[in-house]
Parts: structure tokens; sequence; C-alpha cells
């Protein structure tokens, strides 16, 4: 577990390496120390029609799924390093973020490996 999904502007294809944001954003997570390496899943997905604030032509969003149990401080620093990551490929995009979202164990199922 922890799932990191990356939307971007559809457009933002023509300028960066969405393999090498995905790969970066990826390790960003492995260097927080807080996961197994094995564990992470990372995605992205692009969108063509979009609006990103008014003078937004492109936009970058992270979001960050957890179980609970990681402290206000460990989600921060991991929320900077994904974002600094995004940042390296974002120069010339108006909306970069990310958003770190705590998900209830309880109402979370996943399939183990045999």
């Amino acid at each position: 577990m922890p799932h990191l999904i990356i939307e971007y502007a559809k457009n933002l294809e023509e300028k960066i390496s969405v393999a090498a944001l995905v790969s970066s954003a990826q390790e960003a997570m492995r260097r927080s120390g807080l996961f197994a390496s094995h564990n992470i899943k990372t995605r992205a997905k692009s969108y063509e029609q979009f609006i990103a604030g008014d003078n937004g032509n492109s936009f970058i969003h992270a979001e960050i799924r957890l179980l609970e149990g990681r402290s206000s401080r460990e989600r921060e620093a991991l929320s900077s390093a994904v974002f600094n990551s995004l940042c390296q490929f974002a120069e010339g995009v108006p909306a970069v973020s990310v958003e770190v979202r705590e998900m209830d164990a309880s109402c979370y199922s996943k399939r183990v490996p045999f």
C-alpha cells in the first residue's frame, strides 16, 4: 500500500517525459523511508478536458493514499518530497499540487499475492 496517483494535463506529454515524472515521484515515495519499495503503487492519468484556474493551460496533481497511522510530520514530509519531485518537470506549469489522504483500514480490501 500506498497508492500514488498522478493526474496531469495531456498537453504536457509534448513537453515532458511522463515516464520520468512517474519514476521520480515513485523514487520520492521510496526515499521517504515510510514504505517498502515493493509496496508503492504509482500510476498516472492524463486529462484532455479541464479548467485549471483563470490562466491554467496545464496542471499536475498527485494524490497519495495511505492507510492510517502516519504522523502529521511524516505526511507533510512525504507531501513535500513528492511535490518537489513533480516540480522538476513543471517549468511553465501554473498549477502543481499534492494531497495526502488517509484511508480507513477497516474499509480497505486487497488481494494478497499467492
